[in-house]
């Protein structure tokens, strides 16, 4: 029951911030990468909902997959909301012809990699996590078999972080880089602890709440 409760928070604070985003006025189309990373997650987190609810059942096998599939094709996508939010912003660096390959590469590098790894390779098996003698109990779930880490997630994270570092020393603005910082430390440490992967889930709240609180801080600005 606990773990239920949890992720439903959890899913109430995602469709907060999905309401949050269709509030701005007249939100550039930057936005709607923002939306589709918050219905990714929400999606995310019913599944994970249901697995309290039901476990490892057969029919949620199926509903488990689209968790990965969305992790290796949203996510990579941040790149493209970087660069258009520094665009806008008209900094300088931006301008640069070999930043704009880069951002170009590391986008495609990360979104093949995610099409490879978390859609064509991807094969789930049930897990239980947790600990019978504790508060949070156990919980049956899905998890990938393969034991390489997601690594565009991981460098997309990285390469955001130094980006957002950049905005920060440029604006004065740091909530960005912070929330970036945040769930990177987070997803990195939360593999030591048994029930590591509520922080994890905490941690996406907290950096989509730093990737909308900024959007709403420059989305009318220069």
């Amino acid at each position: 029951m606990p773990l239920t409760v949890i992720y439903a928070g959890y899913l109430l604070a995602h469709a907060a911030l999905m309401r949050f985003s269709f509030t701005f006025a007249s939100a550039p189309l930057r936005i709607w990468i923002l939306r589709a990373l918050l219905a990714g997650v929400l999606y995310d987190n019913s599944a994970l909902l249901l697995n309290t609810l039901y476990g490892a059942a057969d029919w949620l096998k199926a509903w488990s997959y689209p968790r990965w599939w969305i992790h290796g094709t949203v996510l990579p996508l941040l790149s493209i909301y970087m660069f258009s939010l520094l665009r806008h912003l008209q900094l300088p660096a931006i301008r640069q012809l070999w930043v704009k390959v880069l951002f170009l590469l590391v986008t495609l590098c990360c979104l093949t990699y995610g099409i490879w790894y978390e859609i064509l390779m991807l094969e789930l098996n049930s897990k239980t996590v947790g600990m019978s003698d504790h508060l949070f109990g156990v919980m049956e779930r899905f998890a990938s078999v393969s034991k390489t880490p997601p690594l565009g997630t991981i460098f997309t994270n990285l390469f955001l972080m130094i980006w957002a570092g950049y905005l920060w020393r440029k604006t004065g603005w740091y909530w960005l880089f912070a929330g970036a910082l945040f769930i990177f430390i987070i997803n990195a440490a939360s593999v030591a602890f048994t029930y590591g992967f509520l922080l994890g889930n905490f941690a996406e709240v907290v950096f989509i709440a730093a990737l909308l609180h900024t959007e709403k801080r420059f989305y009318s600005a220069p």
